[in-house]
């Protein structure tokens, strides 16, 4: 028996670790790691993907579409999008106002779009739109180029830079772009994105540009409106610091001395973004202009002006000796008698920009206009408060032009070429950089020389031979009113009353009570009326005086405006009929079928033909309103309107056919009862 059971032991004990072994044997350590690593990454993944479907759901946040969608006369145009500023200033309560400039959405076959990007500069400040380059350089294109269908679509947005340029271009090389036109470069520091500005999210490029992919996610929105809360509740004690200008809110209020670390980083972005931007339009087929930055060398004193770090006790009590003597010898009127002590005082301190300032003064009061131009240039890029571009970023721009499908308009060059003594100052320019009319005009004629040695739109040879319309016609063609310049000045003396051109509280005079336009540009600088409502606040007052020419201007400056809205266009033409100027009521009625074919236009138009004995184009007019509905009073009047037409044209067939429905719908109308009898009358 002993033998019989010790026999069996170690057989059940082996059967019983085969099957153990065979069921129960642990996974490997490192695949339980990867299924616990995986369900660890996949939770929070889940979790962030509900989120954003919620979100979406819940249209959480703003849109931040370039373009949004717009229905006119059974057509779909894109136009600017007003929220997409909010893409570069989450943190400010800053809205930069977007053109009004629509395109269709499906682009026409033979058509020349035109995108225009950049600041404030490229939005017309301190004009509206129709005083930006845009506005000119359309104007131009038109009247070179009548027979060509050519777009020009303004998305300028104040107080960006670089960045915007580049993000833009991403989606406009998708949207029929054929040019993209920048003039950018001043925002650099302290636009939006800039590495001295409050509304830059990291300092790092890189993590700028992996910002802006990201805003397409609502998650992402909702963190970065999270963070933009919190930041304004940990300095709500500093609430009064945001009050000034937009220059004022955004800036950091930091100096940046010329070759410093954050310089040398500012520069080094503003290639990078260049050298992207021009790759982006050689892989689709885009043209990139680009211009050089301009800025008002010789009335703007340096901003600010700092020593430079370390220099001496003695050093600097020498500098100053110097800096006042060659101020003094300016003040008393002997100019000649400050370049020798102001040389001396940058001798020890060159990067002071009030001492070169000083030089360049007293050199321009000489007469050594060349050596002035140079100190002014040298003055502005050591200012190292940097609202003006430096000469290095224009080298930048100029170098960008060595890449495929980019040319440059050398903007600076042309504005030196147009002032007196190749120096530029406030003849072109309102303040520090911001052109006038004048300005962005002459920028418009740079940009369109650029297009044609580029041979875009046409070769060559063809805008040399329609480039006759001289440039005065053009300007006085200018889609822009007296009330544009009140507008523009007002607002330059509300900028230059406060920081960085004066200390202090910004003040500036009252406008008088019985200065109506005055009072005007007062409702749109405080926000209580927009640029459309003070426009026909002018119409009004300029018919009520019968100026009529300035009625005129004024609706054609609305119109320029607002292209897809009839309305003023029905109310132009009316203005023209009052007058009794049939020829241009007609021009604007046709302009208006081109937006959105209606009844009234049709029926106007048709009435101008039969009275001008045109009885063809009038037969041509009345059919098209057959296209609409139409109340049997209409259809009556209609009908009988192209039995006359038909008659005038000896068609008199057609206009018994056409008399006879008339009657059928009102048997006891008169008109179509003596037509019909005069078409039956035996000929004489």
């Amino acid at each position: 028996m002993e033998d019989k059971f010790s026999a069996l032991i170690p057989r059940r004990r082996i059967l019983y670790w085969d099957m153990s072994a065979h069921h129960t044997t642990p996974p490997p350590a490192g695949l339980k790691r990867l299924l616990f690593t995986t369900l660890m990454l996949a939770f929070p993944l889940a979790l962030l993907v509900l989120l954003e479907i919620v979100l979406r759901v819940a249209h959480y946040g703003p849109d931040l579409s370039l373009f949004t969608r717009m229905e006119v006369g059974g057509k779909t145009y894109l136009v600017m999008n007003p929220s997409v500023g909010q893409r570069y200033f989450p943190g400010t309560e800053f809205s930069p106002a977007t053109s009004s400039d629509a395109f269709p959405l499906v682009k026409a076959p033979g058509t020349f779009r035109i995108f225009c990007l950049g600041g404030s500069t490229t939005a017309g400040y301190p004009y509206w739109f129709n005083g930006s380059f845009s506005a000119f350089l359309r104007t131009r294109l038109h009247a070179l180029f009548p027979d060509r269908t050519i777009e020009v679509v303004n998305c300028g947005l104040t107080a960006t830079n670089s960045f915007t340029v580049l993000d833009f271009t991403r989606e406009l090389t998708r949207a029929g772009a054929d040019l993209i036109i920048v003039y950018d470069g001043h925002n650099e520091f302290y636009g939006a994105l800039g590495v001295a500005s409050r509304e830059s999210p990291t300092g790092f490029r890189a993590l700028t540009e992996l910002s802006l992919s990201l805003l397409r996610f609502r998650t992402y929105v909702l963190l970065r409106d999270v963070y933009a809360g919190i930041r304004r509740s940990l300095a709500g004690s500093h609430a009064g610091e945001e009050r000034g200008t937009m220059m004022e809110r955004l800036s950091r209020g930091e100096n940046i001395p010329l070759g410093g670390a954050r310089y040398r980083e500012a520069l080094g972005t503003f290639r990078e973004n260049l050298r992207a931007t021009g790759e982006l339009c050689a892989a689709h087929g885009v043209r990139l202009i680009l211009g050089t930055q301009v800025s008002n060398v010789r009335t703007i004193h340096p901003f600010v002006s700092l020593p430079r770090p370390g220099i001496s006790g003695a050093a600097a009590g020498e500098f100053s000796a110097s800096l006042d003597a060659g101020r003094d010898a300016l003040a008393s009127r002997h100019p000649d008698r400050g370049i020798a002590p102001l040389r001396r005082a940058l001798a020890l301190d060159s990067l002071r920009a009030d001492a070169m300032f000083a030089l360049a003064e007293c050199l321009d009061a000489t007469g050594d206009r060349r050596g002035a131009r140079a100190a002014y240039i040298r003055a502005r890029d050591l200012d190292q408060l940097r609202f003006r571009a430096s000469s290095d970023f224009n080298a930048a721009i100029r170098e960008a032009a060595h890449a495929p499908a980019v040319a440059v308009a050398d903007i600076e060059a042309r504005f030196a070429e147009a002032a007196p003594d190749s120096i530029v100052g406030s003849g072109l320019i309102f303040e520090h950089l911001h052109p006038t009319a004048r300005g962005a005009f002459l920028m418009a004629k740079a940009y369109a020389q650029v297009m044609e040695r580029s041979g875009l739109i046409a070769a060559e040879e063809a805008w040399r031979a329609r480039d006759t319309v001289p440039d005065e016609l053009l300007w006085a063609q200018r889609p822009m009113t007296p009330l544009d310049e009140r507008l523009a000045a007002r607002k330059v003396d509300i900028l230059t009353s406060g920081w960085p051109f004066r200390p202090g509280v910004p003040v500036v005079p009252a406008v008088p009570p019985e200065d109506t336009l005055g009072q005007f540009v007062e409702n749109v600088t405080r926000s209580r009326w927009t640029w459309e409502q003070a426009h026909e606040a002018a119409l009004a007052y300029y018919k009520k005086r019968s100026e009529w020419d300035a009625v005129e201007r004024e609706f054609r400056a609305i119109i320029t405006q607002m292209p897809l809205d009839v309305q003023p266009q029905f109310a132009f033409a009316h203005f023209y009929m009052e007058r009794g100027k049939l020829p241009a009521m007609a021009a604007v009625l046709e302009a208006t079928l081109e937006v959105e074919p209606t009844k009234l236009a049709y029926r106007s138009l048709g009435d101008l033909a039969l009275q001008a004995g045109q009885p063809g184009p009038a037969i041509e007019r009345y059919r098209a309103l057959e296209r609409f509905p139409q109340e049997t009073g209409e259809r009556v009047e209609n009908g009988y309107l192209l039995g006359l037409a038909y008659a005038g044209a000896g068609r008199t067939d057609s206009a018994r056919a056409v008399a006879a429905r008339v009657l059928a719908l009102n048997p006891s109308y008169a008109p179509a009862k003596e037509l019909l009898r005069r078409l039956e009358a035996p000929a004489r």
